[in-house]
C-alpha cells in the first residue's frame, strides 16, 4: 500500500463522542440501578461491583478511542483502502468493482450528530464480505456513492462488445446518477391496520416482564408482587376487566408507536439497476439490492393478516449480508395483496406468476395426519405424569396440531409455469415462493419409508442467498420426478445462463 500517493480520511471527531454515548447507553440500566436507585457503598460486595463496572466502562471507552484514532480510509480509481483496529492495526484493500450495494443507516444518535453509517456489501460469502464506515458526514456519504456509481458505469461500458465502442479520443462524458423512481410508499392508514393485525399488541407483556426481571435482580420486588396479588383477589370482575382492557389498549398504542418508528416514511424506489428501500423515523435506514442478484420472490401471510388480505413481500438475493438478512430483502412489509401483486407484475416482470396452482392429492392428507408429532407426545406424557389434573388441556393441544396439518394440506399448492416454479406452503402462516430454473442451484428429492407407502415425497429447491431453501412436502412421486427432470434438462441456450 503506497500511503504517500493516497489522500487518507478519518472519521469526524463527533464519531468518538457517538461511540462514548453508545457505551454509556449499553450500561445505562446498571448505572441507574447502582448509582441512582440503590447507591449503597456500605457493603464490600457493593463497592467491588460498582468499581468493577466503572473500570470496565473506562476500558471500553479507551478501546473505542483507539479504534477511532487508528481508523483511516482512502480511495483511488480502482480500490478502497482501510486501516483499522483497536490495539493492533489491520490493513486491507477492496476493489471498488466488487462492491455491489451500499446501505446507509442513521440511528437516532447518528441523526442527532448529523452523521451517517455506510455499509458496503460485496455479496461475497466470507467474513470480509462487507465493511462499515460508522459515521461520515452526509456530503461524504454522497461523494462515496457517486464514486461507486461511476465505477459501475465504467464496468458496464467495459462489458460492451468491442464493435459497439466509440472513438477512444472523444471527450469523456459526464456520468449522471440514475434517476430515482418511486414504486411504493406505505401510508399512515396501512401502518395502523398492520399494527392492529399483528402480535405487537401483546408486546407490552414480554417487555414488562424483562424490565421487572432486570429491576428485581437489584431491588427485591416480592412485596410489590404480594400487594398486586392481594388487590387482584379482592378486586371486582369489573375492575379486573377495566385493568385488562387498559393494558391491551396501552399495548396497541405501543405497537403502533413501534411500527411508526420502524416503518414511517417507508419508500420503495428503483435507482437504475437496483432496488432501494428507505424506512424509519428516528432510525432512518436505506438499503439497496441489485436487480441481477434477485434469486426469488417470497410472499408471506400471517394467520391474522390473511383475514384482511394483507401480505409481506421479500426478495431472496444472492450474497445478502448475514447481519441484515430479512431486513435487507423485505421490500413490502405489509400491503394489500392486490397492490403487492401490481408492484411485482409491473416492476419485477422477470418473474411470472402462475394463473392456477395444483393441490395435493387426498393421500397427502392421510400421511400428514398419520405422521407422529413428537412434540405432542412429549407434552402429553409430561402432563399426564406430573399434571394429571390439567389433562383436559391436551384436547386443545391436539386440536391445534391436527388443525395445523389440515390447514397445511389445504393451503399447499405448486405449479411449473414454463421455466418458473411456484410453491405455496405453510399452515397458520403461509408463504409463496417463486423462482426460475436458471436461478435454482439444486433440486433434491427425498422420501421416507412412510411416504414410500403412499407414493409421495418431499422436494427441496435451493437458490443462492440468505434463506434460499424452500421445501414442499408430500407431493406425488411422479410430480417430483417431473420437477427433477425439468431442472436437469435444459432445452434452450438461454437456460444455460445463470443470472446474477
Amino acid at each position: 500500500m503506497t500511503e504517500a500517493t493516497l489522500t487518507w480520511h478519518r472519521l469526524p471527531t463527533r464519531v468518538l463522542l457517538l461511540r462514548v454515548l453508545e457505551v454509556i447507553k449499553s450500561f445505562i440500566i446498571p448505572l441507574v440501578l447502582l448509582f441512582v436507585i440503590n447507591n449503597d457503598w456500605s457493603s464490600t460486595f457493593g463497592i467491588i461491583l460498582r468499581v468493577g463496572i466503572l473500570l470496565f466502562l473506562l476500558l471500553d471507552v479507551i478501546q473505542k478511542f483507539f479504534g477511532w484514532r487508528n481508523f483511516r480510509y482512502a480511495l483511488d480509481d480502482k480500490t478502497m483502502y482501510i486501516i483499522d483496529g483497536n490495539w493492533i492495526k489491520k490493513e486491507k484493500s477492496l476493489p471498488l468493482y466488487k462492491i455491489q450495494s451500499v446501505h446507509s443507516n442513521s440511528p437516532f444518535l447518528y441523526r442527532l450528530l448529523s452523521v451517517v453509517e455506510l455499509t458496503f456489501d460485496t455479496n461475497a460469502n466470507s467474513d470480509d464480505a462487507s465493511f462499515k464506515l460508522a459515521g461520515v458526514f452526509p456530503n461524504e456519504a454522497k461523494r462515496l456513492e457517486d464514486i461507486l456509481d461511476q465505477v459501475r458505469h465504467r464496468k458496464t461500458e467495459t462489458d460492451l462488445p468491442v464493435e459497439e465502442e466509440t472513438d477512444t479520443t472523444s471527450a469523456p462524458v459526464a456520468i449522471e446518477k440514475p434517476a430515482s423512481r418511486l414504486l411504493y410508499a406505505i401510508s399512515t392508514r396501512e401502518i395502523i391496520i398492520a399494527s392492529l393485525t399483528s402480535l405487537s399488541v401483546f408486546a407490552i407483556f414480554p417487555v414488562a416482564s424483562t424490565v421487572v426481571s432486570s429491576i428485581d435482580d437489584f431491588i427485591n420486588l416480592d412485596g410489590t408482587f404480594d400487594q398486586v396479588g392481594e388487590w387482584v383477589i379482592s378486586a371486582s370482575i369489573i375492575a379486573i376487566g377495566v385493568l385488562v382492557l387498559t393494558v391491551l389498549f396501552l399495548s396497541v398504542i405501543i405497537g403502533m408507536v413501534i411500527n411508526f418508528l420502524k416503518y414511517g416514511n417507508f419508500q420503495l424506489e428503483r435507482r437504475g439497476d437496483r432496488i432501494r428501500v428507505e424506512k424509519g423515523l428516528l432510525n432512518r435506514s436505506a438499503k439497496e439490492i441489485p436487480y441481477e442478484k434477485i434469486q426469488a420472490i417470497r410472499i408471506k401471510e400471517t394467520f391474522i393478516r390473511r383475514w384482511f388480505n394483507i401480505v409481506g413481500v421479500e426478495l431472496v438475493a444472492a450474497g445478502t449480508m448475514d447481519e441484515l438478512k430479512d431486513e435487507s430483502s423485505t421490500i413490502l412489509p405489509f400491503v394489500k395483496r392486490d397492490k403487492a401483486m401490481a408492484v411485482l407484475n409491473e416492476h419485477f416482470n422477470q418473474f411470472t406468476w402462475a394463473d392456477t396452482l395444483h393441490r395435493l392429492p387426498t393421500r397427502s392428507l392421510w400421511i400428514k395426519l398419520m405422521r407422529i408429532s413428537w412434540f405432542g407426545l412429549i407434552i402429553s406424557g409430561v402432563v399426564l405424569y406430573f399434571f394429571r389434573d390439567y389433562a383436559w388441556w391436551l384436547v386443545l393441544l391436539w386440536a391445534i396440531i391436527i388443525g395445523g396439518r389440515l390447514l397445511s394440506y389445504m393451503t399447499t399448492r405448486y405449479a411449473r409455469n414454463g421455466r418458473f416454479v411456484e410453491l405455496r406452503t405453510g399452515a397458520f402462516n403461509v408463504h409463496s415462493f417463486l423462482t426460475d430454473k436458471p436461478r435454482i442451484e439444486q433440486v433434491q428429492v427425498t422420501q421416507t419409508p412412510l411416504q414410500r407407502r403412499f407414493d409421495v415425497c418431499n422436494v427441496l429447491f435451493s437458490t443462492r442467498g440468505v434463506l434460499s431453501n424452500e421445501m414442499i412436502e408430500d407431493i406425488p412421486k411422479q410430480e417430483a420426478d417431473a420437477m427433477l427432470k425439468w431442472f436437469s434438462r435444459y432445452t434452450v441456450e438461454e437456460d444455460m445462463k445463470t443470472p446474477g
